[in-house]
Parts: structure tokens; sequence; C-alpha cells
């Protein structure tokens, strides 16, 4: 395993398809738990147990697997939309590949997003939307009383479906 660290907040790690087959693991066949148990096992090898959360996404090869891991805070920020188009406006203007989900609660529209480690919500949501305080576990409580509208990447698929005024 070979563990390249991208600046301090990301990491990328390349798996040979001989080091697969010793966690019976193959380059083809490789899931999200699976990628999840190597960058835990890449984290502990390198001594960066202290990430709360990662985004990560997986390069199968024909020979082996990359992974690239960017911290991500485990403190959620959630913002407050009273309409729709104030949501789609901000989401037009947020970076794309923040981590995000959307809910819909009885008075409007929640974006919950999941700042990089180190960095700050887009100023463009304090603008458009209402910062709310909240626990980091309101997303599983929209989830689980069926308020939850995106799950993952809410502000990519808002910009990709929907149009800015």
């Amino acid at each position: 395993m070979t563990i390249n660290h991208i600046g301090t907040r990301a990491m990328s790690v390349y798996i040979t398809e001989a080091e697969l087959r010793t966690y019976r693991l193959t380059p083809d066949t490789i899931g999200r738990e699976d990628a999840m148990g190597l960058l835990k096992l890449a984290l502990s090898e390198t001594r960066l147990d202290r990430w709360e959360a990662a985004e990560l996404e997986v390069y199968p090869g024909r020979d082996s697997v990359l992974l690239f891991a960017r911290r991500k805070s485990g403190v959620p920020k959630h913002f407050f939309f009273a309409t729709f188009e104030p949501l789609v406006q901000a989401a037009h203007l947020a970076p794309e590949l923040l981590p995000s989900s959307l809910a819909r609660t009885e008075s409007g529209y929640v974006l919950t997003i999941y700042p990089y480690e180190g960095d700050r919500p887009p100023a463009v949501l304090y603008e458009y939307g209402e910062p709310l305080m909240g626990a980091a576990c309101l997303p599983a409580h929209w989830e689980e009383q069926g308020q939850m509208l995106i799950t993952n990447s809410a502000i990519a698929c808002l910009r990709g479906n929907f149009v800015a005024k």
C-alpha cells in the first residue's frame, strides 16, 4: 500500500492486486465498504486516526486500485431556506463537490453541508439562507421521519437538475 499525502487534508492510497488479494479483494469487485476498510487501514498505518470523516473516491484499475480521500469535518452545518428558489440559487454559487444533503421541513428546506476540515461554509449560504443551530444527528432524524429529499451530493444534484434564475 503506497500512501501519499496531498497537503494536510487529503491523501491518495495505491493498492496493488497482490496486496488486495491479502484482503480477499480484487480491483473489479471492490465495494464501498471494502474501500472504507482500506482507508481505515491506511489511516491507522499513518497514525491519522483523528479524521472524523472523509470523502472517498475509488478508481479501480486492471491490476490495482487508487483511493483518494479528503478529510471533512464530522460536524455538519445546517442552512434553512424558506422557499426553493433561493436554495437553487445558492446551490449554483456554492462549490458543487461540497458534501451535502437536503431535507424538507414544514416551513422550508434545510441544506446540510460538511465543510472540509479547516474550511468555513461558503459565504453564499449565509447570503441566501439562514444558519441553523442543530445537532449533528439532524440528517439522521430527517431520514427516519421521511423528510430527507437528497441524502448525498445535494448541491451537485440541485445544480444538475434545476436552473437558477
